[in-house]
């Protein structure tokens, strides 16, 4: 993994630095992307909205993944 990329605990994705954010939590200081930070900022309905996409973002990806380990095992 490359160094100029941070983990956000939200989206649970890596993003480039300049993205990110340290924000305080009540288990301390985690990081978070600027994306997610401006989703929380809007209606329910935004948020909503957004966290479908990132569901949805996140399941295609393992499904990608999953698909390359049954692949590479054979």
């Amino acid at each position: 993994m490359s160094d100029d990329t941070i983990y956000c605990y939200h989206c649970q994705r890596r993003h480039p630095k300049e993205e990110m954010r340290k924000l305080e939590t009540k288990t301390g200081t985690r990081w978070r992307c600027i994306a997610s930070i401006n989703a929380a900022k809007q209606s329910r309905e935004a948020r909503e909205a957004y966290g479908r996409q990132m569901t949805e973002a996140n399941k295609a990806e393992a499904q990608s993944k999953a698909r390359i380990i049954l692949h590479a095992g054979r």
